[in-house]
């Protein structure tokens, strides 16, 4: 608004009464602001509900010169029997995505007249005016810059600790606290500080860094006429525990292929590699969190370890009992390398007791045979000695957050993902796990333009599930009671409270703390 009030202002004066309306949205299609001298055509425009405050999504009102701008990521016009609505027949409108520098969407400028296939000017005037707009909402972003550098210089000849200066873009670090920070994401760190500073009661936050230590950082706020602009933080390496070797050795190493350095996470994977060597394994876990990939995983890890078999126990359904076991009989043959069954906590009692014994006698033969299961670990050591079975659960990634950037960049290479897309990420409840993380992936890379993801191009549901702040491993665990609960009542918020033994209002109250607005 800041922006583009002296734009629209200019420019209506100028062009006097042409017949016209501008229109200024945010990035929801949410209209802001209208102008325009033509007192009928804004009477006209009242009539269709076009004012401060309604919304012109595409899934809103269809096919529209705001909503599907938005939508495209592109200029579009829209005339007349064009639109959805048949209220918009009788107009003309043209909308301009507004970008800020780093090409991240701030909303849109539509330009509306009536009806007419002919007026060409309207794009013109539309494009012309949102590139002016753009001009001054970069001049004023780069300002916010200049005044961090203006603070950085300034605190380098007064603070005697390692400190950096921090925004939602932007990172300056002293030498000392560039080494530290060094291989940690920008956005992770911001999620941290800015958790910091809206904690009054909490002077002082730790981040574990990717090689394992832990700093600590104490937070000041920093503003500019009076707009809050980023953050001056100290920060120290955090004291070694009695008896800790340091710098990150001694972790466990991730296996080939696998993203992440959750300390859980690790230590998981690593006990699957060890005891495929002499036990069938198990690896358990909700939907989504990694199984398969972590059981291929453990065949790469043994270099040259023979053939790789992936079967699904599912298609026992389908193939029967006697078939699909005769398959895989037919499969396990030459030299022995890697079995990995999936799915096997929906077989039957008789059919996991036949794929048990044939997994130990092929174990006895020198395959490795691991299978993966849901949270529920079936009873796989019925009838055998349990020193033949071990089972492994791998963490989900509500518990491992802190790799949420690496995964995420994983999935979008050779595409960028843009700093506010990884942290409306980390800041989002992922019940399907990574499986869920890689889909909506994917699904931004298919609409998105360029080499870079931007927040726009994430799907709408998902970011209307974001949390409004990143939450403590305790908070996290609350929310997910509340949504297990609102699931079993089937959305019936009245009956979850009961469920939960809390009130309606407490539960009102925990899902807006947490930016989570179900209706």
């Amino acid at each position: 608004m800041r922006a583009a009030r002296p734009v629209l202002d200019h420019v209506n004066e100028r062009l006097g009464d042409l017949g016209i309306s501008f229109l200024l949205t945010d990035a929801s299609a949410r209209i802001l602001d209208r102008t325009s001298s033509n007192a009928h055509l804004l009477g006209r425009l009242d009539a269709v509900s076009a004012a401060e405050g309604f919304v012109f999504a595409e899934g809103e009102v269809g096919t529209n010169g705001v909503g599907t701008a938005l939508e495209l990521g592109r200029t579009v016009r829209v005339d007349g029997h064009e639109h959805y609505a048949g209220d918009l027949h009788e107009f003309t409108c043209v909308g301009v995505p507004i970008r800020s520098a780093d090409r991240r969407l701030h909303g849109l400028l539509d330009v509306t007249c009536a009806a007419d296939h002919d007026n060409s000017l309207v794009v013109y005037i539309a494009e012309q005016t949102a590139q002016q707009i753009e001009q001054r909402l970069w001049a004023q972003q780069s300002g916010a810059e200049r005044a961090l550098l203006d603070r950085f210089v300034a605190a380098s000849r007064r603070v005697r600790h390692d400190f950096f200066v921090i925004s939602e873009r932007l990172l300056i670090s002293s030498p000392r606290a560039a080494q530290l920070l060094d291989g940690t994401e920008q956005a992770l760190v911001w999620e941290q500080v800015t958790r910091l500073l809206r904690t009054p009661d909490v002077s002082e936050a730790e981040l574990e860094l990717p090689d394992g230590r832990m700093v600590v950082m104490h937070g000041e706020s920093m503003r500019d006429g009076g707009d809050e602009i980023g953050a001056i933080v100290e920060i120290r390496e955090a004291p070694r525990p009695e008896g800790s070797t340091g710098g990150g050795r001694g972790r466990p190493a991730t296996l080939p292929g696998l993203v992440g350095a959750d300390p859980a996470w690790l230590r998981a994977c690593q006990a699957i590699a060890v005891r495929a060597r002499d036990r069938v394994v198990v690896v358990s876990g909700e939907p989504g969190v990694g199984k398969t990939a972590v059981a291929e995983a453990v065949h790469r890890h043994f270099d040259g370890g023979g053939s790789l078999v992936v079967k699904d126990a599912e298609s026992m359904t389908v193939d029967g009992p006697s078939a699909w076991m005769a398959s895989l009989r037919s499969d396990l043959v030459g030299v022995p390398g890697t079995i990995v069954v999936r799915h096997v906590d929906g077989l039957s009692p008789a059919a996991l007791r036949t794929l048990t014994s044939l997994l130990h006698g092929v174990h006895a033969q020198g395959w490795r045979c691991l299978v993966t299961a849901g949270t529920q670990t079936p009873p796989m050591t019925a009838g055998h000695d349990d020193q033949r079975c071990a089972v492994v659960a791998l963490p989900p990634l509500r518990n491992r957050t802190n790799d949420i950037p690496a995964l995420a960049r994983s999935f979008a290479a050779p595409a960028r993902l843009a700093p506010e897309v990884v942290s409306l990420l980390i800041r989002t409840p992922w019940p399907g796990n990574t499986r869920a993380l890689r889909h909506a992936v994917d699904q931004a890379q298919t609409v998105a333009r360029g080499s870079e993801v931007h927040v726009g191009d994430l799907p709408d549901d998902l970011r209307a599930r974001a949390y409004r702040r990143r939450m403590s491993r305790f908070e996290r665990a609350e929310l997910t009671a509340i949504m297990d609960a609102l699931s079993e009542a089937a959305g019936n918020k009245k009956a979850a409270a009961s469920l939960l033994g809390i009130s309606r209002s407490t539960l009102y109250r925990k899902l807006e703390a947490a930016g989570l607005n179900l209706t």
